[in-house]
């Protein structure tokens, strides 16, 4: 189907100079579409193209698009666009994250049951030894390896590690050190935790995330922004959330969260 590009006009065509399909310097970008003049504004895809888009994604998933920007479908898939480069770039985030905490918990575990099948011994819910169980049996059997079990944990397994119910059976005797930059008391880790799940599952689940709020929706009320996400990563360790910030496309999802903040469009 025929695509047509924008015009790029304004004060801040300087930003528009990419051929990238999404992120800051794509001229389907927030920046970009910001940047034109009222009189300029061409359809980014052709009336055709967008019907059939619309048919592909739904109406009812367009609905806080078309609701934030009157009803005009191409910017409001402009958004919907916008909203997946975004959950593109948080994924990538949330990876890294995620396996830096479950191996910082695997570590601090392994070291205070002296065995890094901690899971055998280690006095856990029943909630916790059905996922163990799970991931022993998804991991090949009782003779795989510690670290393929420990990758067939979900996040909620480890976000579950810092609840209250084992803050004086596992959380004070090692799984505090599993972050040690942040010195924080373990329920404000745990909510941060929560948090950060709730958004993984809302990213794998293809919902919105991108606000105008600066933060992300993680779904139940609850937002996050980017630095809070990769804060979680400098309390294992400077180092680490310096890594998630420099390596996983941290400041090109920044870009879009901020432009939707100044877009004057309310998500």
């Amino acid at each position: 189907m025929e695509n047509k590009e924008g015009t790029i006009a304004g004060p801040f065509s300087s930003l528009c100079p990419g051929n990238m399909p999404f992120g800051r310097d794509s001229p389907r970008s927030l920046n970009c579409i910001l940047s034109q003049q009222s009189s300029e504004i061409q359809l980014a895809h052709s009336p055709q193209l967008l019907k059939e888009i619309e048919g592909a994604v739904s109406r009812e998933r367009l609905k806080r698009y078309l609701a934030a920007t009157s009803q005009d479908l191409d910017r409001a898939i402009f958004l919907y666009e916008q909203n997946v480069a975004l959950s593109e770039m948080t994924f990538g985030l949330l990876h890294g994250l995620e396996v830096a905490v479950r191996n910082s918990m695997h570590d601090q575990l392994s070291l205070h049951f002296k065995t890094p099948y901690w899971f055998n011994k280690a006095h856990l819910s029943n909630y916790s030894q059905d996922k163990i169980a799970a991931a022993v049996r998804d991991a090949g059997g009782p003779s795989a390896s510690p670290g393929k079990v420990v990758a067939e944990l979900m996040f909620g397994f480890w976000t579950d590690l810092a609840a209250q119910r084992y803050h004086w059976t596992l959380w004070q005797p090692c799984l505090s050190v599993a972050f040690p930059s942040g010195k924080l008391a373990r329920p404000v880790i745990h909510r941060r935790l929560e948090d950060i799940r709730w958004l993984r599952n809302r990213v794998a689940h293809h919902e919105p995330i991108l606000t105008s709020g600066r933060s992300l929706y993680a779904g139940h009320q609850k937002r996050i922004s980017l630095a809070q996400l990769t804060e979680c990563g400098d309390w294992i360790s400077p180092s680490v959330g310096g890594w998630l910030r420099t390596h996983f496309r941290f400041a090109e999802a920044t870009a879009i969260v901020e432009a939707a903040a100044t877009s004057g469009w309310a998500l």
